[in-house]
């Protein structure tokens, strides 16, 4: 069974249709199986007695396995996330016109810069209610390709006492 790391965060109800085997015939059954939020890859979800059945014996269990499926922004590290967000040497305004602000815009950004927002990542499954992962916000500074004479001038100065 899949999930998107989006719904391992909130959790899911899925549907899943059974083939069921007697002895020589086979019947399907539809049946709902619940992913509670912050399940991890491998966990299992276990249907009892909605497997394979046999005359004299107990029908066996059915055994979900859970998976994840690779989200493009963020990775998932036990109960963390993990985002890599590149950022231009200079800030950049929004199509509205405004700058593009975040929430630490006060903090320096240099190459490697890490951030840590706590309890800003999965649910922790079992856990206390509401009890949740970091947020790792990994920092990559884009830098211009080239600059003018006068662009390197003004850094320089803008730069001057730092070190």
């Amino acid at each position: 069974m899949l999930a998107f790391l989006v719904e391992a965060t909130a959790g899911l109800s899925e549907l899943v249709l059974l083939g069921i085997r007697w002895l020589i015939t086979k019947e399907e059954v539809t049946q709902t199986i619940r992913v509670s939020p912050g399940m991890r890859k491998g966990a299992t979800v276990t249907l009892e007695g909605a497997g394979d059945e046999r005359p004299g014996c107990l029908a066996g269990d059915a055994v979900f396995v859970v998976s994840e499926r690779k989200h493009r922004r963020f990775k998932r590290l036990g109960d963390n996330l993990v985002l890599r967000a590149r950022v231009p040497l200079l800030s950049f305004r929004l199509l509205c016109g405004d700058r593009f602000r975040c929430a630490f815009r006060d903090e320096v950004i240099c190459p490697g810069y890490v951030k840590v927002v706590k309890g800003g990542g999965m649910p922790i499954a079992g856990g206390e209610k509401g009890a949740r992962g970091d947020l790792v916000v990994k920092f990559e500074v884009v830098f211009p390709d080239n600059l003018t004479d006068e662009q390197r001038k003004g850094l320089a100065e803008i730069l001057r006492g730092c070190a």
